[in-house]
């Protein structure tokens, strides 16, 4: 069931319905959730409500533990446990792969070894998100969830499943303990967030999708000019893809009581590559720096080393997107790009009060997350080096890209900077009933007029 169907919303009024009028609010929520999983792949829950058993009895275990040698195997237990089923499923083959193509091995002797199924669906997300709780606890920053209930849904909340954002325990566990329905002011903004998540999918980001698709699928019959305007679209469409479902998933919470965190700011108008970093996927961001860079040393031991932690987050981060050689180097590409930031502060390169220099920042960020978003998209390596070739060369195409696409993604940074002017999110709790019951049948009436072509969430393959 995905969010924008027909099916689900059936699904999540009835869930809903007796939200609102039943007692057992939590083992409805969590059946839901189960059952929502199920409806992609039945065997897959299997592995998910594995993945809760094990962090659920390391957590209860971690807390009545005493020596530090018996703790830390309980965390390695879960990191084990969770990394180890991540790997098989997402990486095993991306391995095998790599060691044919250095030679290593003849395909006869791996191929008992390679996978034939699909990655379980939402794995990257409930796995980092249990893997928190186990360190969270192990480090004594959250108390072990005594009820197995409640942890079953703290890890399967189904608006936040499948794609996040994801949330920590002691954010989202206080909030389970209290077992309360909506009030009328979350109800509006749920309904507010629902119908702007839902917008930003199947009108612009779906609709982006359109030149996406044929740009990449076809780089050379496109002009470096037209393939430039691609990559441009296809930031639009992952950004209105990725947060459009983030703000249906704090929409959809909303409505059920719960108030997830923020995944999304205004990353495209960011003046530099940390800010960036810092208005995109932020639960994720927030994640790698509390688990993998400060563990790592952070910026705690010198200049050299915060360069060296930087890069092999960000490597890392871009391995935890997919297993190709293209969300690596994706990774090492941002990990450079915060680099040499880096380095330009530490040595004072660009002096902090230039206006000339924030105006190149805010012109140039937008490029170089284009550009880095290439090796994203593409499907290969080949496929990136003609993209890149192409637009750098400003080689001449036998296709021509419409004019209109570039209007349409202009007309999008400026409603990216009208919210921030604005403050738009919320407005439909600050404004009164005649302008709400407006809001809502125009919302509506757009989404029926110009929905897309019904494409999957994009980062559902993660």
């Amino acid at each position: 069931m995905r969010f924008d169907s027909a099916e689900f919303l059936f699904f999540f009024l009835v869930v809903l319905s007796l939200h609102r009028v039943l007692s057992w609010k939590r083992l409805l929520l969590v059946v839901a959730s189960y059952g929502f999983y199920a409806s992609w792949n039945p065997p897959f829950l299997l592995l998910l409500i594995a993945s809760t058993g094990l962090d659920y009895t390391v957590g209860r275990r971690l807390e009545t533990a005493t020596g530090s040698a018996k703790r830390r195997a309980l965390l390695i237990a879960s990191l084990a446990g969770n990394l180890g089923v991540l790997a098989y499923f997402k990486y095993i083959n991306f391995l095998l792969d790599t060691l044919l193509d250095v030679g290593l091995t003849s395909a006869g002797t791996l191929e008992p070894f390679y996978v034939h199924t699909q990655i379980p669906l939402g794995i990257s997300f409930y796995t980092f998100q249990t893997i928190s709780y186990s360190i969270d606890v192990y480090r004594r920053r959250v108390d072990a969830c005594q009820s197995v209930l409640d942890f079953a849904l703290f890890v399967a909340f189904f608006p936040q499943l499948i794609a996040g954002p994801i949330i920590r325990a002691a954010e989202f566990i206080p909030q389970i303990k209290r077992n309360q329905n909506a009030d009328s002011a979350q109800t509006i903004e749920g309904v507010e967030l629902c119908l702007v998540g839902l917008f930003k999918k199947v009108v612009i980001a779906d609709t982006f999708a359109q030149l996406v698709d044929v740009c990449f699928a076809q780089p050379q019959m496109y002009s470096g000019a037209g393939l430039l305007i691609g990559t441009f679209a296809f930031s639009a469409q992952i950004f209105c893809d990725f947060s459009g479902y983030s703000t249906i998933a704090r929409g959809l919470a909303l409505l059920l009581g719960y108030r997830l965190p923020e995944n999304f700011g205004l990353p495209f108008l960011a003046g530099d590559h940390i800010d960036y970093r810092r208005n995109w996927h932020m639960t994720m961001g927030r994640w790698s720096t509390d688990y993998l860079y400060r563990p790592l040393g952070g910026d705690r031991h010198g200049l050299v080393r915060t360069l060296f932690n930087t890069l092999i987050t960000w490597t890392a981060f871009g391995l935890w997107h997919g297993a190709s050689w293209t969300f690596v180097l994706w990774g090492l590409f941002n990990g450079v790009l915060l680099m040499v930031y880096r380095l330009q502060r530490a040595w004072s390169l660009i002096p902090g009060n230039s206006k000339f220099f924030t105006l190149l920042g805010y012109v140039s960020m937008p490029l170089f997350i284009a550009l880095a978003n290439i090796l994203f998209r593409s499907q290969d390596m080949a496929a990136a080096k003609t993209i890149m070739v192409r637009i750098l060369t400003w080689a001449p195409g036998t296709v021509p890209v419409h004019p209109g696409w570039g209007l349409g993604l202009l007309a999008l940074y400026l409603i990216h900077w009208g919210n921030k002017t604005l403050r738009t999110e919320g407005l439909l709790v600050r404004i009164s009933w005649p302008l709400r019951f407006v809001f809502v049948a125009v919302m509506l009436w757009l989404l029926l007029l110009m929905a897309g072509s019904g494409e999957p969430f994009y980062y559902f393959q993660f």
